[in-house]
């Protein structure tokens, strides 16, 4: 008996000594994988860079969050599954420092706490696990909204992950995708994306009103998957196969569009996140293009920034995108299972030729 209890210290011991010389010989995952060689900017130089790469965030270590040596140790020998991202979709933050990311392999949300250097997850409600949690936000009192289009349904937690209520009726959504808060007016906007319209409800799960309809004129849609609130209260859509952005006022009456379907500067294949930094300008993921497109409120191309590939700043069919009020751009880089994060410069104005947004 002692000597079968001397194996397997012998083996633990072992393990131990092979998963510190692992870690010796690996370093720092967070400096590997946050700290660039060199600055990556937009435009490059000689230009006045506007947009600036910070860093990727994939699992807890990048952001703080420590393990202590033996619970690598028996994480190891256990085999547990590392806590990671691994196809993020939808982003948001909030205004205490936590980031949320919709995983739709993994069928989870991530919630990194950049403040508290605290990582949490969120798998579904007491009933049921998530089947493709979409997007996140959050309204203002900490409660996190997920929307999930096999469920059919926008489901609402506590800021500490518990289960509250749902949004709508069972049959309320037909693929609810893109949402958005507006945290002031308490009112949630709820992109469904095979029935082509935005259904608008408060927050607490009251029913306001919807609009939009199948087709391709001012105010249709063809399957749009997100939509932003602008400061001002206007909404912003990506009308994903029109291939374009259309904008509306907080009641969804029509305002301007912009984008059409093309390869060239400007131009559009596959719109889905797109948000707005401060000083009101759009951002728009494209997926296929594996770039962003920034332009003006009247739908003027500013800038292009991204491109395929795995390095910092480049992009693997991306998807969703949030900007904070300190002008941090949180793009989920879906298919290189990370979130890259960038800041916008607001010193710079370089204005790249593009096409105007058409009004009605």
């Amino acid at each position: 008996m002692n000597g079968e209890m001397n194996k397997v210290k012998g083996a633990l011991l072992i393990v131990i000594i092979l998963v510190s010389i692992i870690s010796l010989g690996m370093g720092s995952g967070k400096n590997a994988i946050n700290t660039p060689k060199e600055k990556s900017v937009w435009p490059p130089p000689p230009y006045e860079p506007k947009i600036e790469f910070i860093q990727s965030i994939k699992r807890p270590d990048d952001i703080g969050i420590k393990k202590g040596f033996f619970r690598k140790v028996w994480e190891f020998i256990a085999g547990k599954k590392v806590e990671e991202i691994t196809k993020p979709f939808g982003i948001t933050t909030d205004d205490k420092g936590r980031l949320y990311i919709t995983d739709t392999a993994s069928l989870s949300v991530h919630i990194f706490d950049l403040t508290n250097e605290k990582y949490t997850l969120i798998e579904g409600t007491k009933s049921s696990r998530f089947a493709s949690p979409i997007s996140v936000g959050t309204d203002k009192d900490g409660n996190i909204f997920v929307s999930d289009s096999v469920l059919r349904g926008v489901y609402v937690f506590s800021s500490d992950g518990k289960y509250l209520r749902d949004i709508g009726t069972k049959d309320a959504f037909q693929r609810p995708t893109g949402i958005a808060i507006d945290r002031a007016a308490g009112l949630i906007y709820i992109v469904d994306t095979l029935a082509c319209k935005i259904h608008v409800y408060t927050t607490d799960g009251q029913y306001k009103f919807s609009f939009g309809e199948k087709g391709n004129g001012n105010g249709q849609f063809n399957f749009p998957t997100f939509i932003t609130i602008a400061r001002d209260g206007n909404l912003y859509v990506s009308d994903t196969l029109n291939f374009r952005v259309q904008c509306f006022d907080k009641n969804g009456k029509f305002i301007l569009k912009f984008g059409k379907l093309g390869n060239g500067t400007g131009d559009m294949a596959n719109p889905r996140g797109i948000a707005l930094d401060s000083d009101g300008n759009i951002y728009v993921v494209d997926s296929i293009f594996e770039a962003v497109q920034v332009f003006d409120r009247q739908g003027q191309l500013l800038l292009v920034f991204g491109r395929s590939g795995i390095r910092s700043g480049e992009f693997a069919i991306p998807s969703g995108i949030y900007i904070d009020q300190n002008n941090k751009i949180y793009i989920a880089d879906s298919y290189n299972s990370r979130v890259q994060v960038f800041k916008y410069l607001k010193a710079a104005d370089t204005k790249v030729h593009g096409t105007k947004g058409t009004e009605k």
